[in-house]
């Protein structure tokens, strides 16, 4: 606004080019927010129209003339007009720059929200990226788990295995390793730790041994009970263990794959007499036996009748050196019991401070096997050198890996065979 005074001609044209307002409030009301706005305390338009209007009025008597006071009732409600829009204009202004400013914050938003939608997605693929992986290890992780039927020493870190011999259709025990979760063992025997004869008592009868395809063999008949270190068996009156058993062959291995290398040194059978009873074994009879590790065995591949595969000694025939056992696995006995290892394959056994070495005369190549074959070829020979306390190592081999084993060292010492989980 310029300091040229306008007619009200002029006054009246500018307004009637305003925008048309609408508000019910009362020109005081509307004086008096415009007064406390502080935008507008300098404005020289409201500081003339701040004068009382009683001062205004006694100024235009003064003047003695009605077209003054009429000139100056008129200027009144012009004066608020100006003032309003001043004011809108005002306000008009800050709104434009407020909106100025909003939208240039919403030009440079895009950019951050750019800039945390790029954070986002990295972090989500990265995310992404860490799962699949993880899975991934998972997955081949439990691919070599599921090939190796044997258990080891990783599979007991929250859990304690259970030695059962299980009797096939052959009238031969088939070794069976359980895993047991400790939370279970501490809730079925508390703090203290079981015997292997109350972990027998407890956990034999949960077995349904026909629906894995066994005889309904366990638990034994008559009476199991503890003697210091020695396992003692109260036979019963009618049973098929004693010395004119033909399958006693059956009892023995059961009893050697359940309670061998436990507290128990041997197991000593008696009648419900309290007289002695005797057994058949290989040196002929006797009313007692070993539980010791001097029953060395080699493995071979045993195929119940649903198809299902276990490493299993045959015969429970024994041998006096690793070498002579390892050795003998290559020969084929019956059809029962298959060797797991190739005709074709040679290999010579040296026996070393650390363990024993198996040197194959040809660079084995395991890929040329089925991963199965190859798999349970290693895992046999390691069950072997185990029943005599030993670790093996597997010397020209092409791969210097197998399904998770380290074929550059010698291999750990199974726990023992055939894995399974208690129900």
């Amino acid at each position: 606004m310029t300091g040229n005074p306008f007619d009200d001609d002029q006054l009246e044209h500018i307004l009637n080019n305003a925008p048309k307002l609408s508000d019910r409030r009362s020109k005081e009301e509307i004086l008096n927010r415009l007064l406390a706005d502080a935008r507008l305390q300098d404005s020289v338009h409201l500081q003339a129209i701040q004068q009382p209007i009683d001062d205004e009025i006694t100024s235009q008597e003064q003047d003695n003339t009605e077209q003054t006071i009429k000139k100056e009732g008129r200027k009144w409600p012009i004066f608020m007009s100006v003032a309003a829009v001043f004011a809108l204009t005002v306000l008009t202004g800050s709104m434009f720059m407020n909106n100025h400013d909003t939208k240039m914050d919403q030009a440079n938003a895009p950019e951050t929200s750019q800039y945390s939608t790029m954070q986002e997605d990295r972090a989500a693929k990265s995310s992404m990226h860490d799962n699949i992986m993880e899975s991934n290890i998972v997955a081949e992780q439990s691919r070599i788990m599921s090939l190796r039927s044997s258990v080891y020493e990783d599979d007991l870190t929250d859990a304690v295995a259970f030695h059962i011999g299980l009797a096939n259709r052959d009238k031969e025990s088939v070794p069976m390793t359980y895993i047991i979760p400790n939370e279970r063992v501490a809730t079925d025997f508390g703090k203290k730790k079981p015997t292997t004869l109350q972990m027998y008592e407890k956990y034999a009868p949960q077995i349904d041994e026909e629906e894995n395809g066994f005889t309904n063999y366990h638990p034994y008949k008559g009476e199991l009970k503890e003697k210091g270190d020695q396992l003692v068996h109260v036979l019963p009156k009618q049973n098929d263990y004693d010395v004119a058993a033909k399958d006693s062959g059956e009892y023995v291995g059961t009893i050697q794959d359940t309670f061998s290398d436990s507290e128990y040194k041997d197991i000593e059978y008696e009648n419900l007499n309290g007289a002695e009873s005797e057994l058949s074994n290989e040196e002929g009879t006797s009313n007692s036996m070993a539980l010791t590790s001097s029953n060395h065995f080699n493995y071979y591949l045993y195929k119940d009748e649903n198809g299902i595969e276990y490493l299993s000694p045959d015969s429970r025939k024994t041998f006096s050196t690793v070498t002579e056992a390892l050795i003998d696995m290559r020969a084929k006995k019956d059809n029962a019991y298959v060797p797991v290892i190739p005709e074709n394959i040679i290999y010579t056994v040296k026996e070393v401070a650390e363990g024993v070495i198996v040197t194959f005369d040809v660079p084995l190549d395991l890929t040329t096997m089925d991963v199965i074959r190859a798999t349970q070829l290693i895992e046999a020979m390691m069950l072997t050198a185990a029943s005599f306390d030993q670790q093996v190592r597997l010397d020209n081999v092409v791969q210097e890996s197998w399904e998770g084993f380290d074929l550059k060292n010698f291999l750990p010492k199974p726990v023992g065979a055939n894995k399974r989980y208690m129900p």
